[in-house]
């Protein structure tokens, strides 16, 4: 294992190689034109002649290609995702105790989380959480399988409306559609175990869209029933998911049958969401923390700027103007439903309804999240989970665009192939390019949250009157430290997770493990008052280890508990030249602690890291004097 930053460059240079070889694929796709919708029906002749080659060759240029952003996925899963509970996780504990107990309930399943009902996501979570002592990186790639069905079903949704003229187009687009449906950009989903509700209910929503506008050999009334059984998981699943029934619409209206049936078809479909929504308002309380629902009313033109904010974000930040972005995107869509119901009896509103109901879903998504959260301010709208939903809205206008070249351009139009390729091409340089922003963001969360699991461990040295400190390391990965430490007792007796509470404190050992550099240790004692923050600064490292320490822990006197806690990321090269090791290369550290639980009179501080491999804490070199005075 390299160093930090090694590893960074290593990642990088990964990245990019991924990156030239998606580009290179596209343009390679892009030339051919011999391509078949599916890539596992394709069949060969028994004889082997070199007319088959070409078709050998494209089956596997296709599988490569559709299977690059599943690969740099997993690529950044496993190399940034941690074993640790985070945020709302820390809320399931509670629960999991009682499905141990036996005591748990439909209450308990049905219970509110924020604004949602999680009913089916806390089942995926128990059945994890009891088969694996909650191994958080098993939820992450569940997510990862549903995203993966979500690209399958979406691409066999697309091949519904296969046309052998247009091959070239059809893999263009669904090549860039599977880079929108695995892209990076959603960093906060891909690791984040407890997002699974996002994906579930994206699933529910693309499987519904299957069965009632694909699977037309099955009794329309069949098929709305399925469809109804998949909006129910949704509804139940996230608040979010009770859009799913109002975005099902167009699908639903294109069944086969006459003009009363489908309007019974319609009714009976909203007197189902309307079932939904009063069983979804049972004892409903509205989060407190959340903003005024009557925002959008005080403020509309920030409302609005936060709505197409949610959308035009789905493209990445730092490249266009997110609300212009956003508005484009949304006036884009907006043209394909204006001539679809201006147009109801065409043949291109029958293939266009399955691409209407997901982008519908996507733009009810972004308009109740701006009702409820608008308040919160532009800035939240950038939230890279948002991204999960909206980025919908670009896949349907993906394949509304492809529709339109076919319903426009029946016989095929080798500059619309061109001018397709190019926009195709600049949109994945686009997410491309958020993709880099994407991963610098996940090396963060990576070493906040090793940090994080690596102070859960030995919470029980952690100083208990430092709970309320927004340095402690414990902050990683939840806010609220009190209820840490109760709910950490928990997952120990659910046999969850292992705290330690008799682990050696070592004060010499042969081996150098860092030092404290700043103060110096001297003969004289640092006078300090209480009101001052005392900055200290040196390097840790764990000898002959791969795994470097996240953090270094400090204490005062002869104490065996720790009153504050640092970050060792920090870039020391005289280290990793002085000990000949590229794995030192940011073994800095730097703490300024407050002094308010130092008592009076002089002390020593200590530095300490942890080493795991050995259960044990080591002291590093220096020990300065301090005076704290009143």
């Amino acid at each position: 294992m390299q160093d930090k930053d090694h590893l960074r460059k290593r990642r990088n240079k990964t990245f990019i190689d991924l990156i030239k070889i998606i580009f290179s694929t596209s343009v390679l796709i892009s030339k051919k034109n011999y391509f078949e919708p599916a890539i596992n029906k394709i069949k060969f002749p028994h004889i082997v002649s070199n007319k088959i080659l070409p078709f050998q060759k494209t089956k596997v240029l296709l599988l490569v290609a559709y299977s690059l952003p599943v690969i740099l996925l997993l690529w950044f899963v496993t190399t940034f995702s941690v074993n640790v509970p985070f945020w709302d996780e820390w809320g399931l504990v509670g629960f999991f105790d009682k499905v141990y107990s036996g005591t748990a309930n439909f209450g308990d399943f049905f219970a509110q989380q924020n604004e949602h009902r999680i009913f089916f996501p806390r089942i995926i979570f128990a059945i994890f959480a009891f088969s694996s002592k909650w191994n958080i990186k098993l939820e992450i790639y569940f997510s990862i399988l549903l995203a993966l069905v979500n690209f399958v079903v979406l691409y066999k949704v697309a091949a519904s409306t296969y046309n052998k003229n247009n091959k070239l187009l059809f893999h263009l687009f669904n090549f860039t559609t599977g880079i929108l449906n695995f892209s990076l950009i959603q960093y906060e989903n891909w690791l984040w175990g407890f997002q699974i509700a996002w994906f579930l209910i994206n699933t529910c929503l693309i499987l519904a869209i299957f069965i009632l506008t694909v699977l037309k050999k099955i009794n329309p009334n069949v098929r709305l029933l399925l469809a109804s059984i998949c909006c129910f998981i949704a509804s139940f699943s996230s608040a979010h998911g009770l859009l799913s029934w109002l975005a099902l619409l167009p699908s639903i209206y294109i069944l086969e049958g006459r003009n009363k049936q489908k309007k019974i078809r319609i009714l009976l479909w909203m007197g189902l969401f309307v079932f939904c929504v009063a069983i979804y308002s049972i004892d409903y309380q509205k989060p407190s923390q959340h903003p005024s629902i009557f925002f959008i009313l005080q403020q509309p033109l920030t409302a609005s700027e936060y709505l197409f904010s949610i959308i035009g974000f789905s493209l990445g930040k730092n490249l266009f103007n997110p609300v212009l972005t956003g508005l484009i995107i949304f006036l884009t869509f907006s043209f394909f439903n204006i001539f679809c119901f201006t147009n109801p009896q065409s043949v291109f509103f029958d293939k266009a309804a399955p691409w209407l109901s997901l982008g519908w879903f996507s733009i009810l998504f972004a308009s109740i999240t701006t009702f409820g959260r608008a308040g919160f301010g532009i800035e939240q709208a950038s939230s890279s989970r948002y991204v999960t939903v909206s980025i919908l809205l670009i896949v349907s206008c993906l394949q509304l665009c492809r529709l339109w070249i076919l319903y426009k351009w029946q016989y095929g139009d080798k500059n619309i192939y061109m001018f397709s390729g190019l926009c195709l091409g600049f949109l994945i340089c686009i997410f491309a390019f958020s993709s880099m922003n994407s991963i610098v963001e996940g090396q963060n969360i990576f070493i906040q949250r090793k940090a994080g699991k690596n102070c859960l461990e030995i919470i029980n040295f952690i100083d208990k009157g430092t709970s309320n400190s927004p340095k402690n390391c414990l902050n990683f990965i939840h806010p609220d430290q009190l209820q840490i430490r109760e709910q950490s007792k928990t997952i120990q007796r659910l046999e969850f997770r292992n705290f330690p509470v008799n682990l050696d404190f070592i004060t010499r050992n042969e081996k150098v493990h860092g030092s404290i550099d700043v103060p110096p240790t001297t003969e004289q004692p640092l006078n300090l008052h209480r009101s001052d923050t005392l900055k200290l600064l040196g390097w840790a490292i764990l000898p002959e280890q791969q795994e470097q320490p996240p953090i270094i822990l400090l204490s005062y006197g002869n104490n065996q508990s720790f009153f504050a806690t640092g970050l060792v990321n920090l870039k020391r090269p005289d280290v990793s030249t002085a000990l000949n090791s590229s794995l030192y290369n940011t073994s800095g550290w730097e703490v300024n602690v407050s002094l308010s639980s130092i008592p009076t009179d002089e002390t020593v501080i200590k530095a300490w890291v942890y080493d795991r491999k050995r259960q044990e804490f080591i002291q590093l070199n220096g020990e300065p004097k301090i005076k704290v005075l009143e």
